[in-house]
């Protein structure tokens, strides 16, 4: 569904009795990210996903900053009164997400961060790629953070993502977060990684959870692109996350 110049996906028919999952994407990437995802329809809506400005079918401009995507993020659901909300950020998402609930007080019932952590530091090898403008970033992606080979796993990008890509990165690398904002944040965070990903840094992982009270899932033989690798068990974690 398209309001303005923002595409909402699956907005349209939103049971507020039902538990949502809003779903973040990471560099890149679009409402594609949840193509595969299943969940029970007597309990889940279908899940949410709002393409930033410049990704998918969303209008605008890409930024360098999380802050900006956090901000558009939640002005955009100013639209719709949604309870029982929870956040799922994948790789870059998770830091939006992050942004949402440590700096602007968003009230949700959950956060989840997937293949994601705080900070997200990307090797000035990518960076030169991204600069290049012609898609090498994405094949960079792919090559060291794909586990399981998968065909046209490159169209799960938007058209645009030479254009995006490089703003997207220097968001990452750019963000600045207090984790002793989140120390006291109220709600139950997981973290859900794969045991192939090469793109997260576990020491991170290991310094956000010693600040920030955590449960960890590991899905094994999964890289950077859980969504693809294994929707299917990656389903059935939030199903029992959330």
């Amino acid at each position: 569904m398209k309001n303005s110049e923002t595409y909402f996906h699956n907005f349209e028919s939103i049971d507020k009795t039902k538990k949502s999952i809003l779903f973040i994407a990471g560099a890149g990437m679009d409402h594609r990210l949840v193509r595969a995802i299943r969940l029970s329809d007597a309990e889940y809506n279908k899940p949410l996903i709002i393409d930033l400005p410049g990704h998918g079918d969303s209008k605008g401009s890409s930024s360098n900053s999380i802050e900006s995507y956090s901000r558009f993020v939640i002005n955009a659901l100013e639209l719709y009164d949604l309870e029982n909300l929870s956040l799922c950020g994948h790789s870059m998402g998770g830091l939006v997400a992050l942004d949402m609930i440590s700096n602007h007080n968003f009230h949700a019932k959950s956060l989840i961060l997937v293949n994601s952590i705080y900070p997200t530091k990307v090797a000035d090898i990518l960076l030169d790629k991204a600069k290049s403008g012609n898609g090498d970033a994405a094949d960079f992606i792919i090559k060291y953070g794909l586990h399981r080979r998968l065909l046209g796993i490159k169209n799960a990008f938007s058209e645009e993502e030479a254009l995006v890509m490089l703003d997207d990165l220097e968001a990452c690398n750019n963000y600045q977060l207090d984790l002793n904002n989140l120390k006291n944040v109220g709600i139950p965070v997981s973290i859900i990684l794969g045991s192939k990903d090469r793109l997260v840094d576990s020491k991170a992982v290991e310094n956000f959870t010693a600040i920030v009270p955590s449960d960890i899932y590991m899905m094994n033989d999964v890289g950077h692109f859980s969504f693809f690798e294994d929707p299917a068990e990656l389903s059935k974690l939030l199903s029992m996350i959330v």
